[in-house]
């Protein structure tokens, strides 16, 4: 007879992701200035960011489900939540990549001593004063979650999914020829939970996301 072996002390997957989520948390709380970044951090964060997304287009859930901090905090008030309000998913989503394309440029624009400085975000003396825009941000959104619900802001205002789901269009268009519409959906998904409460396909991983 088959014996079921027990491994005392094992983390379960949930647990660990849980763990790497307020490790995340942390990181961007505390060693993060917001400030307007100069040509260097440009650089060094657009090589960041097209990372996360190739990460993402590779099928990988795990820049929205762990790495990314706005989804813990709404994870760690998802007991609060209430969808009480309905945005414009396409809207909202279309605005924020607007303001996050253009807020750098407008800066140096009216402050052009900025474009030049080489003074990066992290601030590794942990001088508590430098974060008040990540704290002011960080109450916002979990006050979201008692308004638009569980992983609101995801699903309302985050466009990172709809960049990883047109990096994957192209890159599809380039390997292949075009997939069905099914399968195009099915293949949109960064596990995000921005197709929560639409009638589209969903990966396995955002199901147990929003089921949770």
């Amino acid at each position: 007879m088959e014996r079921l072996v027990v491994t005392r002390g094992a983390i379960s997957p949930e647990r660990r992701r849980r763990l790497l989520q307020l490790i995340f948390l942390f990181v961007n709380l505390s060693l993060v200035e917001a400030h307007l970044p100069g040509p260097l951090w440009l650089a060094i964060g657009g090589i960041f960011w097209m990372a996360l997304v190739g990460i993402s287009v590779a099928g990988s859930s795990l820049v929205c489900g762990t790495m990314c901090w706005i989804g813990t905090i709404q994870d760690i008030f998802e007991p609060l939540a209430r969808p009480r309000f309905r945005l414009d998913a396409r809207l909202g989503r279309a605005v924020t990549f607007t303001l996050l394309v253009l807020w750098m440029p407008i800066g140096w624009l009216i402050r052009p001593e900025l474009a030049t400085h080489d003074r990066t975000p992290l601030d590794a003396a942990f001088a508590w004063q430098h974060h008040f825009f990540q704290f002011g941000l960080a109450a916002l959104v979990a006050a979201s979650v008692a308004f638009l619900g569980k992983r609101g802001i995801c699903r309302y205002l985050c466009p990172f999914n709809d960049v990883v789901a047109t990096v994957r269009r192209l890159v599809r268009a380039r390997r292949t020829q075009p997939a069905s519409t099914a399968s195009t959906a099915s293949a949109s998904c960064a596990g995000c939970a921005g197709c929560a409460g639409k009638t589209t396909d969903a990966s396995a991983h955002l199901e147990r996301l929003i089921s949770r």
